[in-house]
């Protein structure tokens, strides 16, 4: 089975502003840190510097988008986005590609996209360095992804998208959708609210549902967010197909987290849990930015986490550690 089709996509041009003409806009991100990680690895994880420095690359992107209009309401748009790995190689990674056609009607896309779910849920994501997000069980973009998104109703929206693919697990090959999405968002003024259900066809009929909730109030925010995925999912997807989670049965997860604001200064902080079956276990993150600009920021984080999953073979495992990460991030 495919990594790329555990979750659905939704139409990013949903978010994208409409221009008037067909002209393309180049955008990107350089986000570099310099981290410590402290590793309590098992003795059967055969993997080195338990204990180092490394300068670690998140999440760096170049991309165009745009759009054409073509009148009666209509607009067409696109958007290509690639990672780069600005720590050492320079290499190039697939993280958008979608074409979509947009109007009153709302927004058709398809191509590789971002996940409803993701959108909708993971609302604690909130900090700059890399791997401190851990008690997240969704994913984010998929591809051969087809979505739907309507227009929005006083801050109320819904998303549908479905992964069709034929390349894809034989136990998930439907002849149509191997997995359906679903979500529905709530945004108005300092509240933003969002639920979203995905689930897969074929012998893996499992399913995963999340709910989330942000408030700012001005001088800081609260953020909290709920996950559970199935006994089916859990077990067929995360722990014996993809070793995405090394967890059994039935997953609950949550996330609380905060920020709160000093003029161009920003304080966050995210405690997460996630318990299953047999085992349980919790991450916190503390972090503090400042915003030289609007594109240009440095940030310190520290993590202590009990679900850092490291990869030996084709396996995942749950270890303990401490990460700590100072950075810099310039937008364009």
């Amino acid at each position: 089975m495919k990594k790329r089709i555990i979750t659905l996509a939704v139409a990013a041009a949903c978010a994208a502003p409409l221009a008037a003409s067909a002209d393309a806009v180049m955008y990107g991100r350089v986000n570099v840190n310099l981290v410590h990680q402290d590793m309590d690895y098992y003795p059967w994880i055969d993997v080195d510097d338990a204990e180092a420095w490394n300068v670690e690359n998140n999440a760096s992107r170049i991309g165009v988008k745009g759009s054409e209009d073509l009148g009666n309401g209509l607009a067409a748009v696109y958007q290509f986005e690639f990672g780069v790995d600005a720590s050492d190689s320079g290499g190039l990674s697939g993280r958008l590609a979608y074409a979509g056609i947009t109007g009153g009607f709302g927004t058709f896309a398809m191509g590789r996209q971002w996940t409803p779910y993701y959108g909708s849920v993971d609302k604690t994501d909130i900090m700059q360095v890399g791997g401190m997000n851990d008690a997240y069980l969704g994913l984010t973009r998929v591809g051969n992804a087809v979505a739907y998104v309507t227009p929005n109703f006083n801050g109320l929206s819904g998303k549908v998208a479905l992964v069709i693919d034929n390349g894809g697990s034989e136990d998930l090959n439907e002849d149509f959708a191997d997995w359906w999405n679903v979500s529905v968002d709530y945004d108005n003024g300092p509240l933003s609210v969002g639920a979203s259900y995905l689930a897969s066809a074929g012998d893996y009929e499992g399913g995963l549902f999340g709910i989330a909730a942000k408030y700012n109030f001005g001088m800081f925010s609260l953020i909290g967010q709920y996950e559970h995925a199935d006994e089916d999912y859990g077990d067929n997807i995360y722990d014996g197909a993809l070793y995405v989670w090394p967890l059994d049965g039935e997953i609950n997860a949550y996330s609380l987290g905060g920020e709160v604001y000093f003029g161009n200064n920003t304080v966050r902080a995210v405690y997460g849990h996630v318990e299953d079956r047999d085992d349980d276990g919790s991450t916190w993150t503390l972090g503090l930015e400042h915003n030289f600009s609007k594109r240009t920021r440095i940030f310190a984080e520290y993590e202590d986490s009990d679900l850092n999953r490291v990869k030996h073979g084709d396996h995942q495992d749950l270890v303990e550690g401490q990460r700590f990460g100072v950075g810099i991030r310039h937008d364009f």
